[in-house]
């Protein structure tokens, strides 16, 4: 059998790996979109997001540090307020190390192809518990905001702070229940083991189902921080008819750092949304070298894109 790429103008030391894929007229084209995709790899999916989420790592362990010792030291009812914000940088932070260790340590150095269903499925499952705790932070501080601002009375008389503890509590709980069904048959998805999901019908039906609950938890986020910013705009509008400065002044503050956080979870959300659903039509292999994906190598340079850059823009 003749070099499949003999005639190619421009030659790739990734060529070995396809040389018996000879079920396509355009070898030349695709072996230079593969070559694309493997450097694309390797400075926007490991050296960039690396380096981003040991510094997302960093910059959340230094804020719990310090809002850690200061939370104790806080009013009773100033502590009811930082309940979900010291949850949001638990969660963070356990979302950054996950991705560490997932995408800088794991798909390096214990390849999907050679490694333990367990090694996997343990840090997939601790990272859908991040990110779904996550959401629930987000959701749980606007709400608070929410009570503090539009039911002071009830917010300071009748929500005690047991009753938060609760809450944060029960959104992990609820996180769990969620990953670990969802991440084990993600992780069957690509790595034999107890579940058996390699198949062409199970897999993409996990990763349509996955992408379901994503959309959902996203959307209930956007939805509830977007119903809260309106809520304090209207309230900020009735606070300047009273003539009360100091009350919206202080409003007005909260109503920019919420609608900061909004925005943010909005560019998160499609930074999320537009690869997964290109994901959810591509038949990809998990081993990069095969020759389906380098049928399809075209389509896996704007795959590898719109993934790298939402895990740059992920970085919390």
């Amino acid at each position: 059998m003749g070099d499949l790429f003999s005639n190619c103008t421009d030659h790739y030391p990734i060529e070995k790996y396809f040389q018996n894929c000879t079920n396509t007229s355009r070898p030349c084209e695709l072996i230079h979109d593969f070559a694309v995709v493997a450097q694309l790899l390797t400075i926007l999916d490991f050296y960039i997001t690396c380096t981003l989420f040991l510094l997302a790592l960093i910059i959340n362990i230094y804020f719990l540090w310090i809002c850690v010792p200061l939370y104790w030291k806080m009013s009773y009812e100033t502590r009811k307020r930082y309940v979900f914000v010291i949850s949001r940088c638990v969660s963070s932070i356990s979302a950054a190390l996950t991705l560490l260790i997932l995408r800088c340590i794991l798909y390096v150095y214990f390849p999907p192809e050679t490694s333990s269903y367990w090694l996997y499925v343990i840090v997939i499952v601790a990272d859908n518990i991040s990110f779904y705790s996550l959401q629930g932070s987000y959701i749980g501080m606007a709400i608070l905001l929410y009570i503090g601002v539009i039911h002071p009375v009830y917010f300071s008389r009748r929500l005690i702070l047991r009753k938060i503890y609760i809450l944060a509590v029960s959104n992990v709980i609820l996180a769990i229940l969620i990953s670990v069904p969802l991440g084990a048959f993600q992780t069957a998805t690509y790595i034999p083991g107890p579940i058996q999901c390699e198949s062409q019908h199970c897999a993409p039906v996990v990763g349509l189902i996955n992408f379901i609950i994503v959309s959902l938890a996203f959307s209930a986020t956007i939805l509830i921080l977007l119903f809260v910013f309106i809520c304090l705009s209207f309230h900020i509008h009735q606070s300047k008819k009273l003539g009360s400065y100091t009350s919206s002044q202080t409003l007005h503050h909260a109503r920019i750092r919420l609608g900061w956080t909004l925005t943010a979870i909005i560019v998160i959300s499609l930074a999320e949304g537009i690869p997964s659903s290109f994901l959810i039509g591509l038949k990809a292999d998990s081993v990069l070298n095969t020759c389906n994906n380098f049928y399809q190598a075209d389509r896996l340079v704007q795959i590898t894109v719109f993934t790298s850059i939402d895990s740059i823009i992920c970085m919390d």
